[in-house]
């Protein structure tokens, strides 16, 4: 039973850090993104560690289990999602940084693609 709270009690509090990673990212705060992985990396840990524990029990509560599976599927679909949308702006950010190197660089550049003089 007390790997079963354990479980509950982690997920609830990574779908609670997951929800302020995604604000986070939202408002472009990646310091407060920064602090968060610690976070989110022990309580994953401690998260698995748990669920080992609970899988070898020899009779867990088929209903909790599957509460626990759904809490736990939440988490997943919430890290995809600040998954997607890191990703997104890591893009946008390569874009512009392309852009703007693209830009200086044909004026500075005194060989083409093809390594011959302009």
């Amino acid at each position: 039973m007390e790997q079963l709270n354990q479980v509950s009690e982690a997920s609830s509090r990574l779908s609670e850090i997951l929800n302020r990673e995604f604000n986070a990212l939202e408002t472009k705060d990646f310091e407060e993104v920064e602090g968060i992985q610690d976070i989110k990396f022990a309580l994953m840990q401690e998260l698995h560690e748990a669920w080992a524990h609970l899988k070898q029990a020899s009779n867990p509560n088929r209903q909790l289990m599957e509460e626990l599976t759904g809490k736990l599927e939440i988490c997943k679909e919430q890290h995809l999602r600040n998954s997607l949308l890191l990703n997104k702006q890591m893009e946008i950010t390569r874009n512009l940084l392309n852009a703007i190197t693209k830009k200086s660089n044909v004026t500075a550049s005194v060989y083409d693609k093809l390594g011959k003089m302009n």
